[in-house]
């Protein structure tokens, strides 16, 4: 019969989450990861199989994470533009307010380890065309009850608004202010007006 876990695994995933964003995946070894879990190395390896296994999961928590948040903020509004909005407005924010400028675990992973590692590759992938299918939608419904301009496709503003979000992420590493940012998104979504 297999030993009982004696710790709560989202927040041994929170720990090295923390670890990983802030040192990469090549850049932590199994001694940081069993400093900052307080988990044995046997504990982790029975848990999570290696410190690949670790990290994929501690990725996919953190992703999780921030779709719930963004889940609820979104719930606060039915306009479309708003929405869009919303979601750069908690880009900013997250820029911002995040001191040690570790940046989006998602956008570190992928770009350490895209070339050598096809599950993280993969999630990346998976993340960036969600983001984009939600972008979409939403552009496609609000070109619809004219509330966003129908001067451009729909397909290619959503993948413009993505790629603005992967840029303010990497801006935000060398210049996290509000000015800065707020400006650049402004021109940004200029592009949804009428």
């Amino acid at each position: 019969m297999p030993k009982a876990k004696k710790f709560d695994e989202l927040e041994v995933l929170k720990k090295a989450e923390e670890v990983f964003n802030k040192k990469g995946y090549n850049g932590t070894s199994m001694d940081d990861l069993v400093q900052a879990t307080g988990l044995s190395r046997s504990s982790i390896y029975d848990t999570f199989g290696d410190k690949h296994g670790l990290f994929l999961k501690a990725l996919g928590n953190y992703q999780d994470s921030q779709n719930s948040a963004m889940e609820g903020l979104l719930a606060k509004t039915d306009s479309y533009k708003k929405k869009i909005r919303t979601i750069f407005d908690y880009m900013i924010n997250d820029i911002v307010t995040d001191k040690s400028r570790k940046g989006c675990m998602m956008v570190n992973a992928n770009m350490e380890l895209n070339y050598v590692d096809k599950e993280v590759a993969q999630m990346a992938l998976t993340t960036m065309e969600n983001m984009e299918q939600q972008f979409y939608t939403w552009i496609k419904e609000g070109q619809a009850t004219g509330e966003i301009s129908k001067k451009f496709p729909a397909k290619g503003l959503a993948r413009n608004l993505y790629n603005n979000i992967m840029g303010l992420r990497v801006t935000g590493r060398n210049r996290p202010d509000y000015d800065t940012l707020r400006e650049i998104t402004k021109i940004s979504l200029s592009l949804l007006d009428q």
